[in-house]
């Protein structure tokens, strides 16, 4: 049994047919509906066979004291789509740790904080596919978040991390007392693994007056030959439209693209940000929209209409 809010996922071919081997303990919940598998317009099938899994908590958020961990495995000739349903809140910090709170599993974090590690494998010829929905943090809230990716040399990923500036019905913008994400990918090559990306963002309150009407960030990173034609369509995308180092289309959405290589592993990473949510959301579907042809129509939908 996993301890309290860890969970797993094993994606992986068994006698021709993809299986997943999930587990999970509250307040950590994990969904994994069937994905049928994509026929191109020639009448072939793709090469990798999808599955998805939602990534769920009780009451749709995090609470004061949580330390969830979820650690995924993707085996070669699968195509994992990891998705959420609704944004991921994150409640405020108390100044104590309730009675009623799980234990603190690991003495090293701050109980007063909320804690959130993705420990990620992607092996050769598979490819990991991570969008979430954004994460939304509420007044005084305490949100850290870790994301470690392992990819092995002919792997792909494709990892959205993004996130609001809070609950802005209630009139809550950058009223959250921390947001912290790091985004680490290494790449295995044989005996050798090589730092291929981090990234990191770390927000507070302060933050606010100097960001004027953004409300939404988004970090994308697209990895590996899969994924290659979504790549090169951001590179000529931004090398068409490019005017100054930040290129503002689809409405209010601001974006850059940087290049990544490591071990040949060839990708970008690429930086959005908007004073709308729903344009940030709209633009990512729009650019991803290449992903379906990996992981086919049956998968891809399942994202499009959450």
């Amino acid at each position: 049994m996993p301890a309290a809010g860890e969970g797993l996922i094993d994606c992986h071919m068994l006698a021709g047919r993809i299986h997943q081997t999930v587990s999970c303990a509250y307040p950590l919940k994990i969904i994994s509906p069937t994905a049928a598998r994509c026929t191109l317009a020639d009448g072939t099938r793709t090469s990798l066979v999808p599955a998805v899994s939602y990534i769920l908590s009780y009451g749709g958020g995090i609470v004061h004291g949580d330390q969830i961990r979820v650690r995924v495995r993707v085996a070669t000739k699968c195509a994992l789509l990891l998705l959420t349903q609704g944004s991921t809140k994150v409640y405020r910090s108390r100044g104590k740790q309730p009675v009623s709170c799980l234990p603190n599993l690991n003495p090293a974090l701050d109980s007063n904080q909320t804690f959130q590690t993705m420990e990620l494998t992607v092996n050769d010829g598979a490819f990991l596919c991570l969008l979430p929905d954004p994460v939304t943090c509420f007044e005084g809230a305490k949100y850290n978040q870790r994301q470690w990716i392992k990819m092995h040399k002919g792997g792909s990923l494709v990892l959205l991390d993004w996130m609001t500036s809070g609950r802005m019905s209630r009139g809550e913008r950058w009223a959250f007392d921390k947001y912290f994400s790091v985004n680490c990918v290494t790449i295995v090559s044989g005996d050798k693994e090589r730092l291929a990306v981090r990234d990191a963002l770390l927000l507070g309150p302060e933050c606010g007056p100097r960001l004027e009407s953004l409300d939404a960030f988004a970090y994308l990173l697209i990895l590996g030959p899969h994924v290659a034609h979504i790549a090169d369509t951001f590179r000529s995308d931004h090398k068409q439209n490019r005017i100054r180092p930040f290129e503002r289309t689809h409405s209010s959405v601001q974006w850059s693209v940087s290049e990544v290589c490591a071990f040949d592993v060839l990708g970008v990473a690429v930086r959005a940000s908007s004073s709308s949510t729903e344009d940030l959301k709209l633009w990512i579907q729009s650019k991803l929209d290449g992903v379906c042809l990996v992981v086919g129509d049956s998968a891809w939908s399942m994202y499009c209409n959450a």
